[in-house]
């Protein structure tokens, strides 16, 4: 009996993220991106290959944004997704309909953090070592910029993530958690 309830409520939420997946991105073929988006990226990030594409049914209308639910085929939505990939890291860009670039955001694992992060790591969480790191850097139209780095950070058999600015400011207050490492 106590499977059998497992198993529809592992069912009931693996329906709801389906759902959403669907809700939110519509998988799309190049051929399908406006041609002012594939011309916009040969622009912008030239020696970047294209790897996937996605239409994303949000609407910006005056700074707000809005999801359309009535989108049915391409012609519909006004936001797009691109994932690029090219000098050793891996972008993904969202354009609207004309081609304006709406974010960047770079993930590039292992990167070194600078010194401020590091330093400033190390003064909060003493006896802690970076074990991994990832870098992302998300950049919004108008020069609004946020970088973050996402720390893995671990004392014996214990680990954590943190989260800092490119200033060193830890953006989070982690729960240390055991773990034990083989």
């Amino acid at each position: 009996m106590k499977k059998v309830v497992l198993s529809l409520v592992m069912l009931g939420i693996g329906a709801q993220a389906f759902a959403q997946d669907v809700l939110y991105s519509a998988k799309i073929k190049k051929e399908e991106l406006p041609e002012l988006i594939i011309t916009a990226i040969e622009t912008d990030y030239p020696d970047y290959t294209m790897e996937e594409f996605s239409a994303i049914p949000l609407e910006y209308v005056d700074s707000d944004v809005y999801i359309n639910r009535d989108a049915d085929s391409v012609d519909d939505y006004a936001t797009f997704e691109i994932s690029l990939q090219g000098k050793g890291k891996d972008l993904t860009v969202t354009y609207d309909r004309e081609g304006n670039r709406i974010s960047t955001m770079e993930h590039a694992k292992n990167v070194a953090p600078d010194r401020a992060v590091a330093g400033a790591v190390a003064k909060a969480y003493p006896g802690w070592t970076i074990a991994k790191d990832t870098y992302n850097m998300t950049h919004y139209t108008g020069g609004n910029e946020r970088q973050r780095y996402r720390l893995e950070l671990t004392k014996g058999d214990e680990k954590m993530h943190v989260y800092t600015d490119a200033k060193g400011k830890i953006l989070n207050k982690p729960k240390e958690r055991k773990m034990h490492m083989m």
